[in-house]
């Protein structure tokens, strides 16, 4: 069954509307979807939909509500991961943005560090983007909830905030760093940070001012990743070992 996202304010008791266009051009010219086929809906806010389509026109998909899912709520999850990750050079912070929403983080945070390339003013460009790609990778995978972006933050910001998470975990390739598996055994929370450092990693000064507020250091084997690899290996890692 083919997915896709729709906001809450297009969604009514009985009927569904799409009207994003690149959504309907997906599903006329692409999927070439007709009358009765049917197509799951995800609010972004936990609730979900099975419909039919009923008419396809040139700028709107009108579905019927065949069934209503059980609304979920972020609390039911088994865990609830926040991403802070350093905004990467090129594309990257797109594939990191998008594989995340699929991944069904709850949030996105924009670090700003001391290595960090891209400034608050070139990513504040490209906010506007940024979410299109949130609301895209919806769509495709179906997601239940969306993930938060946040404004671009200053590591030390961040760092005096941490209180809300209960477990932040830290991969750097520092030598004051554990097993994955072992920073994550016996947890029995739900909110957790995980935080990823830019190109060259974290400095010394933030590896030690992090550690000193709680964080637990990781590392993720031989290999020195990408950005966007390392949100992915841990983000990926969380879900399978939580079972979400």
């Amino acid at each position: 069954m083919n997915r896709f996202f729709v906001e809450k304010e297009h969604i009514g008791p009985d009927v569904i509307k799409i009207t994003d266009i690149d959504d309907v051009h997906h599903i006329a010219r692409v999927l070439r979807l007709s009358p009765g086929e049917k197509v799951f809906i995800s609010d972004g806010v936990g609730g979900g939909y099975i419909t039919e389509v009923e008419r396809i026109a040139k700028n709107i998909v009108t579905l019927n509500i065949r069934e209503v899912k059980e609304r979920k709520q972020k609390c039911d999850r088994n865990i609830i991961v926040s991403l802070a990750c350093a905004i990467p050079k090129n594309a990257r912070f797109e594939d990191v943005i998008d594989k995340a929403t699929q991944l069904g983080v709850s949030e996105i945070i924009p670090l700003l560090t001391e290595r960090t390339l891209i400034g608050k003013g070139a990513f504040d460009k490209k906010r506007e983007r940024f979410n299109r790609v949130i609301m895209a990778a919806a769509s495709q995978s179906g997601a239940l909830f969306l993930p938060e972006l946040k404004e671009a933050v200053f590591f030390e910001d961040l760092t005096g905030n941490l209180r809300q998470y209960e477990l932040c975990l830290l991969p750097n390739l520092s030598d004051r760093t554990q097993l994955l598996k072992d920073a994550v055994s016996g947890f029995k929370g739900k909110r957790v940070l995980v935080l990823i450092g830019p190109e060259g990693d974290f400095t010394k000064h933030e590896i030690e001012v992090a550690l000193n507020l709680g964080c637990v250091g990781v590392g993720l084997g031989d290999s020195v990743l990408r950005v966007d690899t390392a949100a992915l290996s841990v983000i990926s890692f969380l879900r399978l070992y939580f079972g979400e």
